[in-house]
């Protein structure tokens, strides 16, 4: 059973993070929640037929929902050879590691100079909701509940920076990452402990130490694509 809150999907613009969710907004959220949790699968052809019927949408909206998620990375579109949901390989994971390393480092250590006390609060406050998450009862939708409140964390991390262009990378890349993350094995430790790991970035953090948060962070990254990578290899 899934939980669908799909407006959790819904990447708004940050310079206008209050503007009116249009039916193709929400249609990309749904299919991007689709794509993050593999209901549509890797290499899987889009049938544009199929999901128009089963997401009772008219032409015009889902194909402006598959160019932004084709934008994003989520579905690669080909000149008279339609689109197909993009593959999950070593190659783009190892890519978006490396990225990640760079551009949510450089986020966050603009954020911790930049960002006031609203910043800082929002962040305990997304701490908090991952704390919550990583004990929640409800077993059915855990893994739901769980990778959005990461991503509502990891939205907070960035966001104090200040730069709408960098936080809309890096939550995409955020998505593109967190796909391996939801589509291979659970990771080897328990959610409590990815819980102490994300704490102890956000202490660092709220402790304006930058060096150290920032290290806290790569190494975070490190450590998720190298198993990712052994996961995938061993799937292969």
């Amino acid at each position: 059973m899934v939980l669908d809150n799909y407006k959790a999907y819904i990447r708004r613009n940050p310079d206008a993070p209050d503007a009116k969710t249009t039916r193709a907004s929400f249609l990309t959220a749904r299919l991007r929640a689709a794509i993050l949790r593999g209901d549509l699968k890797p290499g899987q052809k889009v049938n544009l037929d199929r999901l128009r019927e089963e997401y009772d949408v008219s032409l015009s909206p889902l194909r402006e929902a598959i160019s932004r998620l084709s934008i994003d990375g989520l579905v690669h579109t080909q000149d008279q050879r339609g689109s197909t949901i993009a593959p999950l390989t070593l190659c783009e994971l190892s890519e978006i590691g490396r990225l990640r390393r760079e551009v949510d480092v450089l986020a966050l250590r603009t954020a911790i100079a930049c960002g006031g006390a609203a910043w800082r609060s929002e962040l305990r406050s997304a701490a908090v909701d991952l704390h919550s998450a990583s004990q929640s009862a409800e077993a059915d939708h855990f893994d739901e509940i769980w990778s959005i409140a990461h991503t509502e964390f990891h939205k907070a991390l960035v966001s104090g920076c200040q730069m709408p262009m960098l936080i809309a990378f890096c939550m995409n890349l955020h998505d593109l990452h967190d796909r391996y993350r939801r589509q291979l094995s659970p990771p080897s430790g328990s959610y409590s402990d990815l819980w102490r790991e994300h704490a102890e970035i956000a202490s660092y953090v709220l402790n304006e130490n930058t060096d150290v948060a920032a290290l806290a962070l790569q190494k975070h990254f490190d450590k998720e694509i190298a198993a990712l990578a052994e996961q995938l290899e061993n799937a292969s």
